[in-house]
């Protein structure tokens, strides 16, 4: 192929070859081919621009809508968008701080007082942060700028419509913890909830008494907390009332009117126990006290208060026993004698005698109730044959008191309480009871009425200052070391009984036994294995009591650890006044002096061959006493 095909067929090119071919030769002509092929050249251009300005101009109109959202985010940079409302209000072209601080001001009044708790008469007015809730503005002011502002751009576009064509209206939100909200509201329980009222019936003094049943009321927290919520939603002030329900009570008043009517037919006669000759009558008050009234099933059931029962019955015993049916003995320089012969006797068989005054209790009568009380008759077991058996040989233990200074009365009860007591034998293993042994306090057994601390004062009472006898007989059993089952302090300090009141280890408080007849008792356990021997000697020269208790003298060593004095309380400073309508009118006279208040503790410590084997602790509690007088109102 010649190289000339590879050259073009126009320009200098061609030229050249005409002048190769000669100067006379006419220049062939262009083919006419190739004269119409120019201007089809130049017609395809045009053509070809055309057709891209159509593209150009088709992409720009496509491409010119998504551009729309980030021409109006550069003109609104960190403004809200045109259509954008919170709570109905524009909010277009501010700032998400504007935002805020518009919303801080429209609700000022929401949030200082976003809701009143109301219950009857009750209101409280707590802030948003108690209710755990907060009105998240900065959450409002960001969803504002956000709007149209989201997702890729035909997202953009569609909120842009949106938002064109309906606005977006924004709700601010109130965020809260509910746990918060509802410690809050059960803070508020004490103040509304109260438990449901029983009906109750009270028996005393003889009195029945009946206190109807209420209703209760419970708070309720998960309905109250609802109502709060949706109350705060609302972003205005508002009261909302607090939800309870009433509770019922389990016994009602038709169970009190049924109680009422059967506790006045049980107290309507007296109950009269008798011994041979002996009767001892107990009426309504007495029998009020051994009665209960318990809740059952929804009802109110009057029942017997058993263990009131056995202490009434234990009483009646100290009443009713004969005491010691052995002899009464002496122990002087070394050997032992009889004084006084034994005397056959009898003791309360307790637990027959208080099934028998149940049954007659709830069994009402019209008229006196009368049973004969079940006893056991005692025998003397001692003779003078059998004396030396008993091992009395020496001193036990021993007590000491003081009466210096007391009154005529007082002497005398004393000295009559100490021969009740005197040359008494307590057999190995049995308990001893002072008030038994005392049998009834009255003028035939030898007391006269004297002044005695009876309940929160000092009054007129048969065998007052007897307890100089109990205390003494006290120290000596607890020198003993003989376990003390029941003992009983003075209720305030008494002056008499600091003399030889630690025994050995001189004088001092803490050792004092207070007893008064079916009540309160001093009662100790012979654990020597012999018998004991009691002996009472009154010393009215130097006026001092001694109780001695002979035997045989266990292996063991008593010692004392005080007294250690705690909560000292001074005496009231103003007096206290007694009406007593048996004095004439205008008749002042003082029946207590003003006594501190303390704690005295003792302990006593039992050693065997140097090691301790027990620790008894003695609690004696003297309330602060003030001036008492008894003030006349008679005629």
């Amino acid at each position: 192929m010649p190289i000339e095909d590879y050259y073009q067929e126009y320009g200098p090119i061609s030229r050249r070859r005409a002048q190769q071919r000669g100067a006379l030769e006419p220049p062939e002509e262009p083919p006419r081919r190739q004269l119409r092929r120019a201007p089809r050249r130049r017609a395809g251009r045009t053509s070809r621009r055309g057709g891209w300005f159509g593209l150009g101009l088709l992409a720009l109109l496509l491409v010119a809508p998504l551009l729309l959202p980030y021409g109006l985010n550069f003109i609104f940079s960190d403004q809200a968008l045109p259509g954008v409302t919170v709570q109905g209000q524009p909010v277009a072209g501010m700032s998400g701080a504007s935002i805020s601080a518009a919303l801080d001001e429209r609700y000022r009044s929401f949030l200082d007082q976003p809701v009143v708790l109301v219950y009857g008469d009750k209101t409280w007015r707590p802030a948003l942060a108690e209710l755990g809730a907060r009105l998240d503005t900065e959450a409002v002011a960001e969803a504002a700028l956000n709007a149209g502002r989201r997702g890729d751009p035909i997202t953009r576009l569609r909120e842009l419509w949106a938002l064109w064509r309906r606005g977006l209206d924004i709700t601010p939100r109130v965020v809260v913890d509910q746990r918060a909200l509802q410690n809050y509201l059960v803070s508020l329980a004490p103040s509304i909830e109260r438990p449901p009222e029983n009906a109750a019936l009270s028996i005393a003094a003889a009195r029945v008494v009946g206190t109807p049943s209420t209703s209760g009321v419970q708070l309720l927290v998960d309905a109250t907390a609802n109502d709060v919520l949706l109350a705060l939603q609302e972003l205005r002030g508002a009261e909302v009332p607090i939800r309870t329900r009433m509770l019922d009570p389990s016994v009602g008043d038709s169970a009190l009117v049924a109680a009422q009517a059967r506790a006045a037919e049980l107290l309507q006669s007296p109950i009269e126990m008798r011994r041979g000759e002996q009767s001892w009558v107990w009426g309504p008050e007495r029998l009020a006290e051994l009665l209960q009234v318990v809740p059952f099933d929804g009802q109110l059931s009057v029942r017997i208060d058993t263990e009131r029962l056995t202490r009434a019955v234990e009483g009646l015993a100290q009443l009713v026993d004969t005491g010691t049916a052995e002899p009464r003995l002496r122990f002087e320089d070394g050997e032992l004698r009889i004084v006084e012969e034994g005397q056959p006797g009898w003791r309360l068989r307790q637990e027959e005698a208080a099934e028998q005054i149940a049954n007659l209790l709830l069994s009402p009568s019209p008229i006196t109730r009368t049973i004969t009380l079940p006893v056991e008759e005692l025998k003397p077991r001692i003779t003078a044959e059998n004396l030396d058996s008993l091992g009395i040989k020496e001193l036990v233990g021993e007590g000491k008191s003081s009466f210096v200074g007391s009154a005529e009365y007082r002497i005398t009860n004393i000295i009559a309480g100490a021969r009740r007591m005197d040359g008494v034998l307590i057999a190995p293993g049995e308990e001893f009871s002072f008030n038994r042994q005392l049998g009834e306090v009255n003028a035939e057994n030898g007391f006269v009425e004297g002044y005695a601390i009876i309940g929160n004062r000092t009054q007129l009472e048969w065998g007052g200052g007897v307890c100089q006898d109990s205390t003494t007989v006290f120290r000596a059993a607890f020198w003993a070391g003989l376990p003390i089952t029941e003992r009983h302090a003075h209720a305030f300090y008494i002056s008499w009984y600091d003399r030889f009141g630690l025994g050995p280890n001189g004088d001092g408080q803490g050792l004092d036994a207070s007893i008064y007849t079916g009540v309160a008792d001093l009662k100790f356990i012979n654990d020597t294995g012999n018998w004991l021997l009691m002996q009472a000697d009154v010393d009215l020269a130097a006026q001092v009591l001694t109780v001695s208790l002979y035997g045989t003298k266990p292996n063991r060593e008593v010692r004392l650890e005080g007294p250690f004095i705690s909560n000292e309380v001074r005496a009231p400073a103003e007096p206290v006044y007694v009406d007593d309508p048996s004095l004439p009118r205008g008749t002042v006279r003082q029946s207590d002096t003003a006594r501190n208040g303390r704690d005295i503790t003792i302990e006593r410590v039992i050693l065997q061959d140097g090691v301790e084997i027990s620790r008894d602790r003695f609690l004696t509690r003297f309330r602060a006493w003030p001036n008492i007088f008894v003030r006349g109102t008679g005629s």
